[in-house]
Formats: structure tokens, sequence, C-alpha cells
């Protein structure tokens, strides 16, 4: 299988996952705008945010604003529902150089589990490990991203998974580069796809692979800020980004959504 044709979720998921990848190839060089294999996104914030993230919603089903003041988050969901579109919102969770302190603290606390062992997704992954890890993630109401990406290849970044003795993935944690180079925030870098098989939880193996993800891409891919969406009624998931030193801040992902096209209301799940 070409790896660049790997994609896993529902149909309404791998529908706005390709329509994402077709529009990227073309606006990939616009320093305004991010992606890292769900949807485009719009990370740098002006006086045209409303517009712009109606026309890519318009195209694509969905469209993200990342760093979105909370303050003005009633203001622009009313002019976005306005004009007809629903809106969804993320709590935006970031960690600099105190992420990456607290990774390093909690691998030296922390051991995996014995039965466990970590490999990287790569090019040369068997299809079925990829395909399997991607349905890790969909129980866990977590949406995968192209099989390009979870390899590391469509952008640059780590998927780490942690598997049993039977083969068997049980958990995987992401990050990945997501900005443009010359754009406002070159280093700041998706971090997240945190997934857990329900019989494997509360043994800390989310906490130890996303402590690694943050690790390697901090002295890997020079990142210097990690950032992720949290809902405001996951309190385990913020647990675990404040433990590792991601934390809540004066910003939200603000999300955009044509329900005509996506076919739901959500862009995650």
């Amino acid at each position: 299988m070409d790896i660049h044709q790997e994609f896993f979720g529902t149909e309404s998921s791998i529908a706005l996952m390709k329509r994402s990848a077709a529009l990227w190839s073309l606006i990939k060089d616009n320093p305004r705008f991010a992606y890292y294999g769900r949807t485009v996104a719009l990370s740098d914030i002006q006086t045209d945010t409303a517009d712009i993230l109606a026309s890519v919603a318009s195209l694509l089903g969905a469209s993200v604003a990342y760093y979105f003041p909370k303050f003005k988050a009633d203001k622009l969901f009313a002019e976005l529902k306005a004009r007809g579109f629903s809106c969804d919102r993320h709590e935006h969770y970031w960690g600099g150089e105190a992420a990456y302190e607290a990774s390093r603290q909690a691998l030296d606390k922390y051991d995996l589990p014995s039965d466990l062992s970590i490999v990287a997704l790569d090019k040369m992954s068997p299809n079925e490990l990829v395909a399997d890890v991607a349905a890790l993630c969909q129980s866990c109401d977590v949406m995968p991203v192209p099989g390009a990406i979870m390899r590391g290849q469509g952008r640059r970044g780590i998927n780490l998974v942690a598997i049993d003795t039977a083969g068997v993935p049980v958990a995987s944690a992401s990050s990945f580069v997501m900005h443009h180079p010359s754009g406002a925030r070159p280093n700041d870098v998706f971090w997240g796809m945190l997934a857990t098989r329900e019989d494997r939880r509360g043994e800390k193996i989310g906490l130890i692979l996303g402590a690694k993800a943050i690790i390697h891409m901090w002295e890997k891919e020079a990142a210097r800020g990690f950032m992720t969406g949290v809902r405001l009624d996951n309190p385990s998931s913020q647990a675990l980004c404040n433990k590792l030193g991601v934390t809540d801040s004066d910003w939200i992902y603000a999300s955009c959504i044509n329900n005509e096209v996506l076919g739901r209301a959500s862009v995650t799940k």
C-alpha cells in the first residue's frame, strides 16, 4: 500500500482529511496556516479570522483557529452561527521549556510496565500495525491522522506506540511539526493523540509516551512549544497534560463546522 493513501476513521473523517490534504498542497507556503493531517488550520489570528474560518469550512467541512483569545470566543461564534455554521471549541493547552523539564522528571520517576516495548512508527512499519494504532485511537475517541503523518513522513514528527508481548498496541502518543518556518510560531508543534487501551489505564503508559514524544521533539526537531486541544469536560486529559507541563492558556481552538459537508458537529470524533 502507498503510505500516502492510508486514511483511517469514519467515512466523514476520511473525506475531511483527503480534502484537507488537497487544500494544504495549494496553500502550504502561506505562513498563516498550519496542518498536521486533520484539517487546515489558521494559526495567525487577525481581523479576518471569521471570514477565513467560514471560507475553509465551506470547502472542507471544518476549519480551526489556534491561539484564538478566550475573551473573544463568544463574539466569533455568534458571527459564525449567524452565517449558518456550527461551532466547537477545545481549550488551548501549551507548554514550553517547563514541558521539557517535566517530561524528563516523569521519565526519571516512572518506568514502563515490563511486558511492554516502545516503537516509533516509520515508513517501514507494517500496514497492519499502523491500522491497529489508528483503531486504538478511535476506540479512545481520538481522531487518527493519515498514515503518512503517523509514520513521520507527511510531517516531521513522531508517533510512539507501546506494544505488548503479543505485538498488540496498548497506547499511543504523537507530536508533529505543524507550522510554516516563517510563520508567527514556527517552533510550536502539535502534541497529543494520547490513547491508552481501557484495560491498561492507570499504569502511567500514556504519561511515559507523552513525555518521550516531548523530549524527542525538543531535542531532535527544535520544538520549543507543545500545543494540544483539551475539552473542559475531560479532567483525565487535563491532569495528564498538567503533569507534563502542558497547561491551559488564554486561548482556545475555535472550530467552524459546515454540518452539511462534514456530516457531524465535531472535528475530532
